[in-house]
């Protein structure tokens, strides 16, 4: 799937896997990163799809609070 994905506030993209892959390597896609591809009703979380969280794998959680 491509995806467009919010950037510092704008809409960007669409992005393939490959591209997706490196916004994550230069930290400008996140698991809290805001991403839209055809289908969807709304924007969502990148970490609420479940066909980019490879993309996440080999990135730390984020810390707890406090």
């Amino acid at each position: 799937l491509n995806y467009h994905v919010a950037i510092a506030g704008a809409a960007q993209g669409p992005f393939d896997g490959t591209a997706l892959r490196r916004l994550v390597t230069e930290g400008k896609l996140g698991r809290d990163s805001m991403v839209w591809t055809a289908g969807m009703a709304d924007w969502a979380r990148a970490s609420e799809r479940p066909d980019l969280a490879e993309l996440f794998a080999d990135q730390p959680p984020p810390l707890p609070p406090g």
